[in-house]
């Protein structure tokens, strides 16, 4: 027994170095910031046992940042971390699109091959801006480095401070201000992008908040607030999701909806309504109204033969 005793130490050993490894180099592909002290205290082992783990055994796997961490090299980086999965969804604004959010249950999805898959999500229409990749990519570089923007915009030369991309409804905007005023133009329209590398500005607090708290491109400083009449027949469509900026709803006993929205320019809120006639009326302000009624007049008129 005592002969076989040295043997079974050095199998226990080595089993619990391959444990310790395997675990770590896990981690450090999860894009874990490893810390030697925690792994040492986790591992019930000596602070040296770990360094020697990270410096040597893990030598080309693992590198030391200058906060003192572990990290993943570069050159080993050939996969993806899974909790990068969540932020790419978060960044595309689909986080929220299946019930279940759990990373196991989105790994599980993309395990199921897709003709097996019990779920299939029609893609929202986007606009191509294949032409217009040195643009995105130089007004990306501008708005990091806060670099005065020089363009064409509807035939009218542009002098503008980018500050965000914004992608609504299939289009890419640019938020950017000009002559004082922050507004929005749309990328694919925009036109011989010059960005002053000599010229630096400094991001306004109140912009930045004011695109933060944002959930549409109209920049206006001044919004209407907007009282509609939904049907009971369309009600649960909006009811469901928000149609409109910050959208509130009341349900009455007959199953219609008094819904309030805050909109920046009549032009934002007319297409909806538009889209859900006759079931939806606008009941305050009564000139926004009368301008619905006396747009769709013309059209008939338009119309007949």
């Amino acid at each position: 027994m005592s002969a076989q005793t040295p043997a079974a130490n050095t199998t226990s050993k080595g089993e619990k170095l391959a444990q310790r490894l395997s675990r770590i180099i896990a981690r450090l592909h999860q894009g874990e910031l490893i810390d030697k002290h925690q792994l040492a205290a986790e591992f019930d082992v000596d602070v040296r046992t770990i360094e020697r783990d990270l410096h040597q055994r893990l030598h080309g796997i693992a590198e030391r940042n200058d906060q003192g961490q572990w990290q993943l090299t570069h050159t080993a980086r050939s996969t993806i971390p899974a909790r990068h999965l969540h932020d790419y969804a978060r960044m595309a604004g689909t986080e929220h699109l299946f019930p279940d959010t759990s990373l196991s249950y989105l790994l599980g999805q993309l395990a199921t091959p897709e003709p097996r898959r019990a779920t299939h999500v029609q893609p929202v229409p986007h606009e191509d801006l294949g032409g217009n990749t040195r643009t995105f990519a130089a007004l990306q570089q501008a708005i990091g480095q806060h670099h005065i923007c020089h363009f064409t915009y509807k035939a009218k030369p542009r002098i503008a401070h980018p500050y965000r991309l914004i992608h609504k409804n299939g289009v890419w905007y640019l938020a950017a201000e000009e002559a004082g005023r922050l507004k929005n133009f749309s990328v694919a329209l925009i036109e011989a992008l010059q960005v002053d590398h000599t010229q630096h500005f400094t991001p306004k607090r109140a912009h930045l908040d004011y695109i933060a708290n944002k959930d549409d491109v109209w920049f206006t400083e001044q919004t209407t607030e907007v009282l509609l009449r939904v049907a009971p027949e369309i009600a649960h469509y909006f009811a469901r999701r928000q149609l409109l900026p910050q959208q509130q709803q009341r349900q009455d006993s007959d199953g219609s909806l008094l819904v309030t929205t805050q909109i920046n320019h009549i032009n934002q809120l007319l297409p909806v309504v538009r889209y859900w006639l006759p079931h939806v009326r606008i009941v305050q302000p009564k000139a926004w109204e009368e301008e619905l009624v006396r747009g769709l007049e013309q059209a008939l008129v338009m119309w007949e033969p």
